[in-house]
Formats: structure tokens, sequence, C-alpha cells
């Protein structure tokens, strides 16, 4: 993968088996194409989470638990997706406002699940009522975000398990949490 800067028109037209006339035809230019892009990925992206953390309070804690190690699989064929929004924050970063915003509101969305996951194993019982559940759901988020860029950089399932099954442990469980 070359990233956004390192693909060319030539490169999304090789790849997509479309010509430059009719790519430029349907968006414009190569940015356009990141874009709609990007806007594809951030939809299916928070579909996604909604799909893994939304559910019933009894089983809050453990998909928490089951999110975070999926995490740590990603760069052995597990089912999380590889985030193209995170490659784009530690690429780009401040030099496309436009995407920068989608990367930022897809960024909010995913903590706004956690944190949903989060008051929702509060009030099962499993997490410390008391912790910051805004605080612990950016906590879940930013380890999963490093776990990926872990694995992306070559590190194993077997190496990272460790590490998201650590940050799980590291999480308020009440005594009652016996997971």
């Amino acid at each position: 993968m070359t990233g956004y800067a390192g693909t060319s028109l030539d490169d999304v037209a090789a790849a997509t088996g479309l010509g430059r006339g009719s790519i430029y035809a349907a968006f414009g230019d190569k940015h356009e194409v990141f874009m709609r892009s990007l806007e594809a990925f951030c939809q299916r992206n928070e579909a996604y989470i909604a799909a893994v953390l939304d559910g019933p309070d009894e089983t809050a804690v453990s998909r928490l638990h089951e999110f975070l190690l999926a995490a740590a699989q990603v760069g052995d064929g597990g089912t999380t997706p590889k985030c193209m929004a995170t490659k784009f924050a530690v690429e780009l970063d401040e030099q496309d406002p436009e995407a920068r915003e989608r990367v930022a509101q897809s960024f909010s969305v995913f903590r706004r699940r956690l944190r949903d996951c989060v008051l929702a194993a509060q009030r099962q019982g499993d997490i410390d009522p008391s912790a910051d559940a805004d605080v612990l759901g950016g906590l879940v988020y930013t380890v999963t975000r490093g776990l990926q860029v872990m694995a992306s950089a070559g590190q194993t399932a077997e190496e990272l398990e460790p590490l998201a099954e650590a940050a799980f442990r590291s999480l308020p469980l009440t005594a009652g949490e016996t997971r």
C-alpha cells in the first residue's frame, strides 16, 4: 500500500478497470475519489461498530472484551476491518481539512458507541458505576487503534492478544465480573 500521496489516478484506473476519462467524468479528480471512498468506508465501519457493540446490558462487558480481542486479530485475517480513517489520520493529518473533519466525525461515533457500551456494563453492574464512561470508551478506542497500527507494522495476533487482554483487565471491573 502506498497511501494517498503515492497513489496516482493511473493506479486507481488499473485497480478498478476503469479508464481515466471515466474516473474524471464520475468523480472529477483523485481527491473526490478519495473522499467518496472515505465516506463509504466510514459508513461501513460505523455500521460495523454498531453491530458489534449494540445489545442488551447483560452482554455489554462481553462485547467490550470481544471488541478489544478482535482488534488484536486485524493483522491475521480477523473480522475487524483495517481502519482507513486511522491510516489517513497518520498519513495526511492536517493536509486535508475536509477528510480530517470526516475522520473526526467517525472517531466520535466510535467513542460514543463505546461509551454507551460501557454505560450498559455499568448498569449491569459489571463495571464500576463511578468510573467515567467517556474516558473508558476513549481508552478502549485508543487501545484498539494502537493494536491495529501495531498489527499493520507486523505484530501478530499472538503478540497482540495479551495486550488486548491486559487492556480489558485494566477496566474497573466489579468484583462480580469474573470474565
